[in-house]
């Protein structure tokens, strides 16, 4: 055994997510610049494995694998993550996956993310970082549904509405959706999909908007109409955290004068926040 290491991505809320056929589900949005970064520090005290107050499910993740793989001994596990509490960023999923990560480091361990993802789950609904690519996953049961690849090159512009969100608690609440909205989530999947499949980024976007315009009913955000007029402008994508306080744009880096565009689009979020010292989120994806 040695000192381990792991990491993972967080998210800027989801592209798509709702229901299936009665199966939650959501589509993930991995963004690498947002992670967790997890120590696992081994030592031979039996049982005794701690960490800080703040991450205890994490040492609770830590606590599982040595279960699953009858590993003796112990440790102490640091996390440092750049990934805002509360927001819907999957920051406490994306603890719990590097924490699980630097164990199986530590002790050279077969440690699949089907194995991660069972284990993230018995803990808490989870949101299918433990996968580097964009899937569809049932973040209730902790089920992968499909992997859709990578996505096309994209800009991400968004803030961040203040507050926080309890996921919990938020997941314990019935979602009422329609047939109607039902039929809404199949088709956003198999656009999402499809942009994957021919790296057209319009087709995700349009994924996007219709999830997030679901979701405004039943988690509504300020400012969304706002959001959903600069996206429509650009032929861009409504990007929401379903489950928190995240709003974003999602845009075609090939569009004509997109720096142009992604400066005016800074400055509106400014204008619209109010607050000179709130700095709005901005992400460049190129794909490979």
């Amino acid at each position: 055994m040695q000192v381990g290491r792991g990491r993972c991505n967080g998210t800027f809320g989801e592209l798509v997510q709702g229901v299936l056929c009665e199966r939650p589900f959501l589509i993930t949005l991995p963004i690498p610049i947002l992670r967790s970064n997890a120590v696992f520090i081994p030592h031979n005290k039996k049982g005794d494995i701690t960490g800080p107050l703040s991450n205890t499910k994490a040492v609770e993740a830590c606590k599982k694998v040595f279960q699953r793989f009858d590993l003796k001994g112990g440790g102490h596990l640091k996390v440092n993550s750049n990934i805002p509490r509360g927001k819907g960023l999957a920051s406490s999923s994306a603890d719990v996956v590097a924490a699980m990560k630097a164990v199986a480091d530590s002790y050279s361990l077969p440690l699949s993310e089907e194995i991660i993802s069972r284990i993230s789950s018995e803990i808490e609904p989870t949101d299918g970082v433990m996968y580097k690519e964009v899937v569809a996953y049932d973040y209730i049961h902790g089920q992968l549904i499909e992997r859709f690849g990578s996505l096309p090159s994209f800009v991400l512009i968004g803030m961040d509405l203040g507050g926080t969100i309890n996921t919990l608690e938020f997941n314990r609440q019935p979602k009422r959706y329609s047939m109607e909205d039902q039929a809404v989530f199949l088709k956003a999947y198999h656009l999402a999909k499809l942009g994957m499949e021919i790296q057209d980024l319009s087709f995700v976007c349009q994924a996007a908007t219709l999830s997030a315009c679901i979701n405004q009913k039943i988690s509504p955000k300020r400012y969304f109409s706002e959001f959903k007029s600069i996206a429509s402008k650009y032929d861009g994508g409504l990007i929401v955290a379903h489950s928190g306080t995240v709003l974003g744009v999602l845009l075609n880096p090939s569009i004509e004068n997109i720096g142009g565009i992604a400066e005016t689009i800074y400055k509106h979020i400014l204008h619209l926040s109010n607050q000179p010292n709130m700095k709005p989120f901005y992400y460049f994806h190129r794909s490979d």
